[in-house]
């Protein structure tokens, strides 16, 4: 189990001031590059990608070629990169627009005639 931390000495040891002045410094400094994702990996390649896609080079020939050039990315993570550059991605709304329309039907419309010899339900 670990051990409680004791806050109020931890307050009275600390130096706010220095805090403060090493705090103000690192606003004014760019943050550290995060490459934890193959989309923040990838991105300076972004453009040359995305058009060798367009000229019909497949994702599997693109990942392969990177993994040559030391790039370790599979075809279905830098299809989704690509996807995500060209703006091909399924957002919510993207998705709620490609769901078909449901047409409702009124009770003054005819409906289909039914077929000659076909048995027709009694009603009890």
């Amino acid at each position: 189990m670990s051990k409680r931390i004791d806050y109020e000495q931890t307050a009275a040891k600390l130096d706010y001031a220095a805090l403060n002045k090493k705090l103000e410094l690192l606003t004014q400094t760019e943050p550290p590059k995060n490459r934890n994702t193959a989309l923040a990996m990838l991105e300076p390649l972004r453009d040359k990608l995305l058009a060798l896609q367009r000229k019909g080079w497949s994702n599997q020939e693109l990942a392969d070629e990177l993994k040559t050039a030391g790039v370790p990315v599979n075809a279905a993570r830098l299809r989704e990169c690509l996807n995500h550059w060209s703006g091909g991605g399924k957002s919510p709304a993207k998705r709620k627009a490609m769901r078909q329309p449901v047409v409702a039907r009124s009770l003054s419309q005819p409906t289909a005639a039914p077929l000659p010899g076909a048995r027709t339900p009694k009603l009890i």
